[in-house]
């Protein structure tokens, strides 16, 4: 999987249980791209290395958050800062030039500055009007932006309805359930037939 085919952004929560590994790949199978997994779940090397074998089976791509020393430890494809103010070149310069970089923003100002920065993908946690900030960013178009901070699949529908092509779910959508056919809805909500 390229980061730039990538449509359907998956944020894991902290208090998931040691069934991360299988929850991840019901939500593959129901869409997911990306799975971002938090620095808490990646200090335990095993649950690392199982999601990272989960991910590379799948073609999905799987990202640490704040933590760059379990991206290369756990040979995963990226790090993702949840501030906008971590630092961008010690990040790249603890990765290499090889391993993906995004960040959460919650601001047009934090966006734009993320894309300055010549990051590879933003989060941007507006919800419902990311829309607008998206449509305010100078050559935006180009850019690997994810709507984040939805918190229904009318949510979902209305950022599509308004030209944004590419989500973020937290697991807490999805975790009722079957997981694949959650995650499915939010596919079918981007144009995939699964």
């Amino acid at each position: 999987m390229r980061l730039e085919d990538a449509l359907l952004y998956l944020v894991l929560d902290a208090s998931l249980d040691d069934a991360v590994d299988a929850f991840c790949l019901k939500a593959i199978a129901g869409g997911v791209d990306v799975i971002q997994m938090p620095a808490a779940l990646a200090a335990d090397a095993d649950q690392l290395q199982k999601l990272r074998h989960v991910c590379r089976q799948s073609d999905a791509l799987l990202l640490v958050a704040d933590d760059a020393e379990a991206v290369v430890a756990g040979e995963v494809d990226g790090l993702h800062l949840t501030d906008a103010t971590a630092s961008v070149g010690q990040a790249r310069a603890a990765l290499g030039g090889a391993a993906l970089v995004g960040m959460s923003t919650r601001t047009r100002s934090d966006a734009m500055l993320g894309l300055e920065m010549g990051l590879d993908y933003l989060l941007h946690w507006e919800g419902p009007l990311s829309p607008g900030t998206f449509a305010t960013l100078p050559g935006a178009a180009g850019d690997v932006l994810f709507a984040a901070g939805l918190n229904s699949l009318e949510d979902a529908q209305r950022v599509v309805d308004q030209g944004v092509y590419r989500l973020c779910i937290e697991s807490k959508l999805i975790c009722e359930g079957d997981v694949t056919e959650q995650a499915a809805a939010y596919s079918r909500v981007l144009g995939r037939s699964i």
